[in-house]
């Protein structure tokens, strides 16, 4: 580690505060790629999106199985810029988180270790404190802009354009948000449909509401796409 210590001393005060953004910002972002790489880090299903290891801070709450109700710890405090109201069958009520997540842990990793070698090589090619100080800021929240963007793109050609809710008619969910009695509201259920792990938005005709995790079927679908449910047994 002499080189380190001897590149370290050799930076102003300035250079070290970018470096000491940059440096563990990088070393998180390298983490992420590889649980990434490994099947641990996609939102795979950012609601079928898969097990957010990176720790977005979103009320996301994921689960891993059908069966197993595994809150995805994952949690985005991700505020949604735009809402997919897209009501198409393309969608079919299916909930995939569609907007677009500007301020998640992995986009401020990305705005630090971004923003921290920029800065750093704006003050090595001589540029002032206050220049580079701007110009990593810029860079770092493009990078940031960048990351929100390529999630988003990502689970819309991830989640739409084949995903069919009428081929949920005779398949089992799991009530994920209660149902209200006799179509009154909307709840919520989890099901594996196409081979993908999703929420969908459903009714049931059932005197009292379907609490959450009843086993329920599905009967039918709406025009709107959404899911007519029955309990497996009646609560």
């Amino acid at each position: 580690m002499t080189w380190f210590t001897v590149w370290w001393n050799g930076l102003t005060l300035l250079q070290q505060g970018f470096a000491a953004v940059a440096i563990p910002a990088t070393v998180i972002l390298l983490l992420q790629t590889v649980l990434l790489l490994f099947g641990f880090g996609g939102h795979a299903a950012d609601h079928g999106e898969g097990g957010d290891f990176d720790h977005d801070f979103d009320h996301d709450y994921d689960f891993i199985g059908e069966q197993s109700h595994a809150l995805d710890a994952a949690g985005d405090h991700d505020h949604d810029f735009g809402h997919d109201s897209d009501p198409s069958p393309a969608h079919d009520g299916a909930h995939h988180g569609s907007g677009i997540r500007l301020f998640t842990v992995r986009g401020f990793v990305a705005l630090f270790a971004v923003g921290g070698w920029l800065g750093l090589a704006m003050t090595d090619i001589g540029l002032g404190p206050v220049l580079s100080t701007l110009i990593a800021c810029v860079g770092g929240f493009l990078a940031l802009l960048a990351t929100a963007l390529v999630l988003y793109y990502s689970l819309r050609m991830q989640c739409s354009g084949n995903l069919n809710a009428a081929n949920a008619v005779a398949h089992t969910a799991t009530v994920y948000i209660p149902i209200p009695a006799r179509r009154s509201g909307t709840g919520k259920v989890t099901m594996t449909l196409q081979e993908q792990f999703v929420e969908m938005d459903a009714l049931c005709d059932s005197a009292s509401p379907i609490p959450t995790g009843t086993m329920v079927q599905v009967v039918s679908v709406t025009d709107k796409g959404e899911l007519i449910v029955r309990p497996m047994v009646n609560p």
